[in-house]
């Protein structure tokens, strides 16, 4: 069997040379026919020079230049076509989730005869914030999606070649991994996994903010939904509010109206009528992005 690792590279110049020896420690208990496919995803620092010293001695390392920084899970998925192994592993560089993770995996898939095994953590790493965020992360995505994933999973995950070519099928430039990775189906597994934390994460709050709203937009039509029946739920309660007013004021000659009251109607009103649009506008980009079929990332050199 041959065993395909994807990673990625940004910033992660002083990860290179120990998660490639752990992973040849941990590839070379299963399999001598393995491949290491880094994907640089437009890294400022020297990551891909790294790289490539491991691949004047290891011919089984493999670098994919991109032109620039597209993001992680666009990186991620160029990375996995150019895969040829019968098993796919994808783990991120910065040795938060140990290499070693494989043989567990690998173990697992075995015994339960699954096409995935994937990690989840065992308790949220972090601050309050990160743990806070995470939480809420995960809760309004379950909520909006159509389609729901466990709470904080991980980018690790180990897949069967059939699983891959199934998700290399999805062509969307709006890519969301989580969502995409549960869209596929087959038969999925959950391991648990302690996940370090590095206080130097160049993953901001940022960053994780842009992540969620593109993770609901990109996988469910579901919010436009709510979106309707929240203008439904406001038209209603304004229709019984003007009947009420309008009865108080043609029976009640002590009826004030309270300029207060409709400034702060307006202001809500307003507020409502502004973000139902934003997220129309939210939704008409995605369809904008989507109609262009631009490549999802533009690969300038490939070391096999």
């Amino acid at each position: 069997m041959k065993i395909s690792v994807v990673t990625t590279l940004y910033k992660s110049e002083r990860f290179v040379i120990e998660f490639y020896e752990r992973m040849i420690t941990t590839l070379l208990k299963l399999t001598e026919d393995y491949e290491i496919i880094f994907v640089n995803d437009g890294s400022p620092d020297n990551s891909n020079l790294e790289v490539l010293k491991l691949r004047d001695e290891d011919t089984n390392v493999k670098l994919v230049e991109l032109s620039r920084n597209f993001g992680h899970h666009k990186a991620i998925m160029t990375g996995m076509n150019y895969v040829t192994g019968d098993y796919v592993f994808l783990l991120d560089i910065d040795l938060e989730e140990p290499p070693e993770l494989l043989l567990e995996f690998y173990l697992t898939m075995d015994q339960q005869n699954v096409e995935v095994v994937y990690g989840v953590q065992n308790k949220r790493k972090g601050k309050y914030l990160e743990k806070i965020s995470g939480f809420f992360f995960y809760k309004i995505f379950n909520l909006m999606s159509e389609v729901t994933i466990e709470e904080n999973i991980l980018m690790a995950r180990l897949m069967k070649s059939n699983y891959v070519e199934s998700l290399k099928e999805f062509k969307e430039k709006e890519l969301f991994l989580g969502g995409v990775f549960a869209l596929v189906g087959f038969s999925q597994i959950s391991v648990p996994v302690q996940k370090g934390s590095r206080p130097d994460t160049t993953y901001t709050f940022k960053k994780r903010m842009s992540l969620l709203v593109n993770a609901i937009t990109a996988t469910s039509n579901r919010l436009l939904i709510y979106v309707f029946y929240l203008g439904l739920i406001v038209s209603l309660t304004s229709f019984i509010g003007i009947l009420y007013f309008g009865i108080k004021a043609a029976f009640y000659k002590d009826y004030l109206i309270g300029w207060s009251s409709l400034i702060v109607s307006i202001w809500f009103l307003s507020g409502l009528i502004i973000s139902c649009i934003g997220v129309l506008g939210i939704y008409l980009s995605k369809i904008f992005n989507e109609i262009k079929d631009r490549p999802l990332t533009v690969v300038a050199k490939v070391y096999k």
